[in-house]
């Protein structure tokens, strides 16, 4: 999002009424958002941009403040990582039947910021997340959580410096399984065309030693392993997707400090049976041996070489 030449940027005030942050940039003379009025309540789809793009609202401009210092008051009750294609549209959807609780799934505003190339110094980037923050806090009116989306698990370190006491947890499954749909689809992280994507193969596979779309994945998969192991594993806590849907009230809920009980867990048992992209009426269930089965050779060698052992790594315990 580029400043506003003509539009008369409006000042944070604490006063003023929070809408949804739906865009962010971040410029020398400060982070300017767009705000809709969407609620909480309207925050359905799978993914934030999905609301934003059903519900027809009117974008206000601010300039927000930028936050150098650390404010536990106005960070994320919890932080989601993933490697992509792991069932973590699963655990944001869940995560928002307890009450009380906003789930902010892969916000545009926070891949505004984060994106690479970094043109800000770090410690720009970092207050101007925690200026996001402040946003999404006063937009949700207590607890929240950030899903990321996956790439932004390489930049796990910044976000979690932004918000150092906030509680994380990492999504994953087997990298075949990730793999398959993956190249399939041509996700947007193997477009190597593109100023972010080459920025984003720089620190998945520095020495450019990736010779096949197989070979590459499996170095992004193995470098997002990485990026989770450096940070403070205290504060962290890893979901297999084998322990899906029940390990969301039983290990990720209680982590965050949200609401678990019979109530909430009801729910979500109940929001379990529905494909959460399709919205239809099919429950949970895992199709592990579809796509190890849907594998091809090379991707099975990559994955052995050089994803498993990183994925090993961080199943061991810190």
């Amino acid at each position: 999002m580029d400043r506003p030449r003509t539009v008369e940027m409006r000042v944070h005030e604490e006063n003023e009424e929070a809408g949804l942050p739906v865009r962010a940039a971040l410029h020398p003379d400060g982070l300017y958002l767009m705000l809709k009025p969407i609620g909480v309540k309207q925050l359905q789809d799978s993914f934030m941009q999905q609301t934003i793009a059903r519900i027809n609202a009117p974008a206000s401009l601010l300039r927000a403040p930028l936050r150098k210092d650390f404010d536990a008051g106005s960070a994320p009750n919890g932080l989601i990582f993933h490697v992509g294609r792991c069932g973590s549209t699963l655990l944001s959807q869940l995560l928002k039947q307890s009450e009380g609780v906003a789930v902010y799934a892969e916000p545009m505003p926070l891949n505004e910021l984060l994106a690479p190339p970094h043109k800000h110094a770090r410690e720009e980037i970092v207050a101007a997340l925690r200026g996001l923050g402040e946003a999404f806090a006063r937009h949700s009116g207590g607890r929240y959580v950030l899903k990321c989306s996956s790439w932004a698990t390489l930049y796990a370190d910044i976000i979690t410096e932004a918000f150092p006491q906030t509680p994380w947890a990492v999504r994953v499954l087997d990298p075949r399984e990730v793999g398959v749909p993956c190249l399939i689809e041509a996700a947007p992280r193997f477009r190597r065309e593109t100023e972010q994507g080459r920025e984003i193969a720089r620190r998945a596979d520095p020495a450019n030693q990736a010779s096949s779309h197989e070979q590459y994945f499996a170095r992004l998969f193995a470098a997002c392993c990485e990026a989770v192991l450096r940070l403070d594993r205290t504060r962290g806590r890893l979901i297999e997707y084998e322990t899906l849907p029940a390990a969301v009230w039983e290990s990720l809920a209680p982590h965050f400090g949200l609401p678990a009980d019979a109530a909430v867990r009801a729910k979500m048992t109940a929001a379990a049976h529905v494909d959460v992209k399709a919205q239809t009426a099919r429950p949970f269930a895992p199709d592990s041996g579809r796509k190890r089965a849907m594998a091809s050779d090379e991707l099975r060698e990559a994955v052995d070489a050089i994803a498993r052992p990183a994925l090993a790594r961080l199943r061991s315990p810190a």
